[in-house]
């Protein structure tokens, strides 16, 4: 009977993970055919040069992305641009870029790497960090001065979040070696949440950087 019951568990673990892995290819998916519309071409990069979208998605919005930060780290040089994306119900229609309003330096991207931008996993590696399984309340026993036994517990509370219809950001980060991507949904609404997260706090600074770079068009 456990054996059965372990198999059962699983094989809905695995689907879990088979519907996570199908959800984030046809995200990709969406977002490659998107970049194309918007006459983005993939990089061709040397050692030690990345290029980085971070796709912003509004839960209520038309369209798979309203807006696009792109980092492109040459050997010699930085740059970044800003995209505001517009959709309609039957598609996209087009893209606007924008030049940072302030000086852009090589410090900027410094600080972006020392949050992890090239390396941070996917919000589904902190689930059980978002979504905590209940923990068992502990008793134990306790003689009264009077002789009587009575019965103490100590009650835990769990904290889960799920925040739903907000924002989420896509990242691709492109280099010489490989590609990796990686996503975040409603990460200032979780972090507010849950402020000891370090990959959300990661997510936030580096969101939280590059604001400032567009004052004029946020």
């Amino acid at each position: 009977m456990r054996l059965v019951i372990h198999l059962l568990f699983i094989f809905c673990l695995s689907g879990e993970v088979l519907a996570a892995g199908q959800a984030d290819s046809t995200r990709n998916s969406k977002l490659a055919i998107l970049a194309k519309k918007m006459h983005l071409k993939e990089p061709k990069l040397k050692e030690a040069e990345y290029e980085v979208r971070i796709w912003n998605k509004c839960g209520l919005c038309f369209g798979d992305a309203q807006m696009l930060y792109r980092l492109i780290k040459k050997q010699k040089s930085f740059t970044v641009s800003k995209y505001i994306i517009l959709s309609d119900q039957r598609g996209f229609l087009h893209a606007t870029s924008f030049k940072p309003t302030v000086p852009v330096t090589a410090y900027l991207w410094n600080r972006l790497v020392e949050l992890g931008i090239l390396t941070l996993p996917d919000q589904t590696a902190i689930q059980a960090q978002l979504y905590p399984k209940p923990q068992r309340d502990s008793t134990w026993n306790v003689i009264e001065s009077d002789g009587s036994v009575s019965v103490k517990a100590k009650i835990r509370q769990n904290r889960s979040v799920l925040i739903s219809d907000g924002e989420s950001y896509y990242f691709d980060v492109f280099s010489a070696t490989g590609y990796h991507n990686y996503g975040y949904s409603n990460p200032h609404g979780y972090l507010k949440a849950m402020p000891t997260i370090a990959e959300l706090q990661k997510v936030v600074g580096i969101l939280d950087e590059l604001v400032p770079a567009f004052k004029s068009t946020n």
